[in-house]
């Protein structure tokens, strides 16, 4: 190999390398693009993670105290979360017109 072959092969190489890379930036974008609602989902529990574990604390400590108002307390607490996701699905519907 002569070194113009050689020289000519490192600027495929070169050149190759180069659309590798900006695939891989386009790859990357996509992705997060694609992960962002899990991502911010994921920061939203981390921030509310020290009262959630406190709420879980206080609900595990009640349930071991009275067992049979465990089923009540989830129930009651699942209608409250499904209200309040209604409620904040109607709330932004009214806002968008």
């Amino acid at each position: 190999m002569t070194h113009r072959e050689r020289l000519a092969y490192r600027e495929r190489l070169d050149a190759q390398i180069l659309q590798q890379r900006l695939d891989m930036g386009m790859a990357l974008r996509d992705w997060r693009e694609a992960t962002a609602p899990i991502d911010h989902g994921w920061q939203k529990l981390m921030r509310w993670r020290a009262p959630t574990l406190a709420a879980l604390g206080l609900v595990s400590w009640r349930t071991l105290r009275r067992p049979r108002s465990a089923g009540r307390l989830t129930r009651r607490l699942m209608t409250g979360l499904l209200l309040a996701n209604r409620l904040r699905a109607v709330y932004r519907s009214m806002h968008r017109r």
